[in-house]
């Protein structure tokens, strides 16, 4: 076992279960595993002369195995537990390519949406790896066919595999 910081699990098992049930009620669902995806967080100061005075935070996530960028509106809360080995790909992507991406991500992203008259100061404020729980799920439909889901355990959100 490793300790590992993650996201606490929002939608549990059952829960994910009788959500994706109502949806389809024609369908059997089964949870098979669930997996701890990892991402880093950074947070930024973020100041700039524009029209209006821009003076705040920003915040991001990059992927740890595929270095997407997504911003952060409410920064994760974080959990230091020991999670069994093999529950979480190892890393793809290292600190200091994901500290270059997120500064790039971070900048693109002020600049795309304010109109800046100077070039936008950008502080790291906080940087943390964490890992953030997904359920894998096995369906079968009546025709025979089947095939597999990946639940987001914080969002409930999910995806075919």
């Amino acid at each position: 076992m490793s300790a590992i910081l993650l996201q606490e699990i929002e939608f549990t098992k059952e829960e994910v279960l009788q959500g994706l049930q109502q949806y389809e009620k024609e369908t059997y669902f089964q949870i098979q595993d669930i997996i701890y995806y990892p991402y880093y967080f950074f947070e930024y100061q973020v100041s700039a002369k524009s029209l209006l005075k821009f003076n705040g935070k920003a915040a991001c996530t990059i992927d740890g195995l595929g270095g997407r960028g997504a911003m952060v509106d409410v920064r994760p809360s974080f959990s230091r537990k020991k999670v069994e080995v093999g529950r979480f790909p190892e890393l793809v992507i290292g600190e200091e390519e994901a500290i270059v991406m997120a500064e790039r991500f971070i900048f693109d992203n002020a600049s795309s949406k304010a109109k800046f008259i100077t070039m936008p100061k950008i502080i790291e404020v906080q940087r943390n790896l964490f890992y953030r729980p997904f359920w894998i799920t096995d369906f079968k439909l009546d025709n025979k066919k089947s095939g597999q889901l990946i639940v987001d355990a914080i969002s409930g959100s999910y995806h075919p595999l």
